[in-house]
């Protein structure tokens, strides 16, 4: 299988770190964790130079073009609602083929996916469809407070649908409490009539959101592990770098290896469409790589790592909340596994 990237995909990966290196340093995320406007200028840069455009039904963009950009806003721990729209709503929507949706999110319209039902520790179906009316409940939903458009699954008399709301009357939004504020969450509930709604299939629908939150969570891995082999390098304490010392450079060699699995996993699921498996264990190894990252970030940076004023929480945190997101990694683990003894993975 080849999920190499194409010329064309490396150049487009290298804008997007360029831009967001300009625009969007983690100063930005920090400000997001007390300022809930403060995204909306870098979502304006976003929209102008056609990120969202990943979603439009009839573009030349695939999954591995969203891996490459997610994986860059994940670097850089953008707080930005490009994943929830672009990743998870736009994931759902194009397996169930509801294109006038997904053309307002190339536009540039915020739109979320609410797909984790309370108690639960994997997505599923949240909602019910019954005589044209939406209800339900959903948790950790993100970007619900920002969203113009919420989309969720639901069952109903013809089986399980993909169905799209516009916020406002009938969807009550309850801001929970955040691990990353600048990446914020909430609980919802519905009870409405929904704008569409269309047939999909429950695994297909939530492969792309799988992969697209894993490339997020490889991004953060990879930008922790080149922060703390840089602080190593040029930290000293007993004459030499304290990279040259074992404790530290394992620990960084355990982390390097943990990225590259999660990023050949992620490329590899991106390269097999509509594939449950393939995408989940990308997450769960992707959850995995960037808590372990962000852990060992802040024990090589040492006391400074506990400060506010330094990047390395902004980065745990990220980590911690989107390791969570879409079923932790041992949730998710435990699914693949119960599936491979049934004969069905």
């Amino acid at each position: 299988m080849d999920v190499g990237l194409t010329s064309a995909q490396l150049a487009l990966r290298d804008s997007v770190r360029d831009v967001l290196r300009a625009e969007c340093p983690p100063g930005v995320a920090r400000q997001a964790m007390t300022d809930p406007e403060c995204w909306r200028a870098v979502w304006k840069t976003v929209v102008d130079l056609g990120w969202t455009e990943l979603a439009a039904p009839d573009s030349d963009f695939g999954r591995l073009d969203l891996a490459a950009v997610l994986e860059e806003c994940g670097a850089a721990i953008a707080p930005i609602p490009l994943l929830a729209g672009v990743g998870l709503a736009g994931g759902v929507l194009r397996a169930a083929g509801i294109d006038d949706v997904l053309r307002d999110i190339s536009d540039g319209v915020v739109a979320t996916l609410a797909v984790h039902p309370p108690g639960h520790r994997l997505p599923s179906v949240p909602m019910t469809l019954q005589q044209g009316r939406l209800r339900g409940r959903a948790v950790a939903v993100p970007w619900a407070s920002s969203a113009e458009l919420v989309v969720t699954l639901a069952e109903s008399p013809d089986g399980v649908v993909a169905a799209v709301l516009r916020a406002g009357d009938g969807v009550t939004v309850t801001p929970g409490d955040c691990t990353d504020p600048a990446q914020p969450v909430a609980d919802v509930d519905i009870d409405t009539t929904p704008l569409a709604a269309a047939q999909v299939d429950v695994e297909s629908a939530l492969a792309t959101p799988l992969l697209a939150a894993a490339a997020d969570l490889v991004g953060v891995a990879g930008a922790a592990l080149h922060r703390s082999v840089e602080h190593a390098k040029s930290r000293q304490q007993f004459g030499k770098p304290i990279g040259a010392f074992q404790g530290v450079k394992h620990a960084l060699a355990d982390n390097y290896v943990a990225v590259e699995r999660a990023r050949s996993l992620t490329y590899a699921a991106a390269a097999r469409p509509g594939s449950w498996t393939a995408a989940a264990l990308a997450k769960a190894a992707a959850g995995d790589a960037a808590v372990g990252c962000c852990r060992t970030a802040v024990q090589v940076h040492g006391a400074i790592a506990q400060t506010w004023e330094h990047d390395i929480h902004l980065y745990l945190r990220h980590a911690w909340q989107g390791a969570a997101a879409l079923g932790d990694s041992r949730a998710l683990y435990h699914e693949v596994g119960r599936r491979f003894v049934r004969g069905a993975a």
